[in-house]
């Protein structure tokens, strides 16, 4: 267990205790146990994207933008895709997905030009400095997430990661 926790979590109250006992005491027929799960999922995705969005906002990019860069990022050599790549990618409508695009290339941070295979087609590519701003941001991103998982250890991040990904299968298409 990480040093920093001396006190076990159990015995200290979170806002979803708070909550859980306030809901048993006006409803005792029903059962909370999922809540103190998703409920805590939900808290902690609002502090996790509340600290991305900071760490973001130091290369002046919000996390779709961040996406679109990073997705282009990890297609090595060209560092490019097609729009219908990217989208499928980043999970957003293709109107969403051209307002990024559009963002980004007015910042000289992608290029956008006709595909060599296909006339009609159009693909996306990250400039040297798109390629300089997202290898800053994701060293730095990895960073928040590394301090943000550092309250467990590396056997309950491995433990969690693994009932996470149990949770998302079941919902994910």
């Amino acid at each position: 267990m990480n040093d920093n926790h001396t006190q076990s979590t159990d015995a200290i109250m979170d806002q979803i205790d708070r909550i859980v006992t306030l809901w048993q005491r006006a409803r005792p027929d029903l059962n909370f146990d999922s809540t103190e799960v998703i409920g805590r999922v939900v808290r902690l995705e609002y502090f996790i994207t509340r600290r991305v969005l900071q760490d973001l906002a130091r290369f002046d990019l919000n996390v779709g933008e961040f996406d679109v860069l990073a997705a282009l990022r990890r297609h090595p050599p060209g560092f490019q895709l097609s729009p219908n790549q990217l989208q499928s990618m980043v999970l957003i409508s293709s109107g969403a997905l051209t307002n990024r695009i559009n963002r980004l290339e007015s910042r000289g941070l992608v290029t956008r030009a006709q595909a060599d295979h296909d006339r009609r087609g159009v693909i996306v590519t990250l400039t040297d400095a798109g390629f300089s701003v997202v290898e800053e941001a994701v060293k730095n991103h990895l960073a928040a997430e590394a301090e943000l998982a550092g309250a467990l250890s590396d056997e309950e991040q491995q433990q969690f990661a693994a009932l996470l990904k149990k949770m998302l299968l079941t919902v994910e298409d």
